[in-house]
């Protein structure tokens, strides 16, 4: 297994020693012929696009998630789908690691997009991970992003029943309660997230 993979999978499993070693053995290397002996960065990705910092968000894996940050991992990095590890860490619903990768050092994009035009508020708000939700919107997401689909956040939370989302949502910005036709005439689904949520039986 090469240092790539090993780092990969280090991060993965939540070896804490491994990913520590991998780093440090980079940190420790320079001079003029530096970048020929060194190991691999933090920013190695593996055949679906996922970064070490994907692997440790998706996981829950706190300490990685902060080692990786130290050695300057890419907050931003994306995958095949266009998920970074803040799409990740929102949808797992890990307030702890979505606050780490929010507050640096590396500057995250907070309303960066999937190829389905997702933001992270998208993945927390359908899953119903209110603290992320309010932690996201603290960090200036737009609530008013919509996806490919022509949904915000508030839509898909409402759609899933999430209804404590729906509510702090709705506190945040009361102009997302509109009908989507109204909105945006071109979308094919005109109902308000409330129509939404009760085509769901969800009331």
């Amino acid at each position: 297994m090469g240092k790539d993979q090993e780092l990969l999978e280090a991060a993965r499993k939540g070896n804490v020693a491994v990913v520590e070693k991998i780093l440090g053995q980079r940190a420790k290397r320079s001079g003029p012929l530096a970048s020929l002996r060194r190991g691999p960065g933090a920013n190695v990705q593996d055949s679906s696009g996922y970064s070490a910092l994907h692997h440790a968000a998706l996981n829950g894996h706190r300490e990685i998630v902060k080692l990786l940050l130290e050695h300057d991992a890419s907050t931003n990095i994306v995958d095949v789908k266009g998920s970074s590890p803040l799409h990740l860490a929102a949808w797992s619903g890990n307030v702890d690691i979505v606050r780490l990768l929010l507050t640096g050092p590396s500057i995250c994009n907070v309303n960066l997009t999937t190829k389905d035009d997702e933001t992270a508020l998208h993945c927390a708000a359908q899953y119903g991970h209110t603290a992320v939700v309010c932690l996201l919107l603290e960090h200036a997401c737009d609530p008013g992003i919509r996806n490919c689909k022509g949904e915000t956040a508030l839509d898909l939370a409402a759609q899933y029943g999430r209804l404590d989302t729906v509510e702090l949502l709705v506190r945040t910005d009361p102009s997302l309660i509109q009908c989507l036709k109204r909105a945006a005439p071109d979308i094919v689904y005109p109902h308000t997230p409330l129509h939404l949520a009760s085509k769901n039986g969800h009331k």
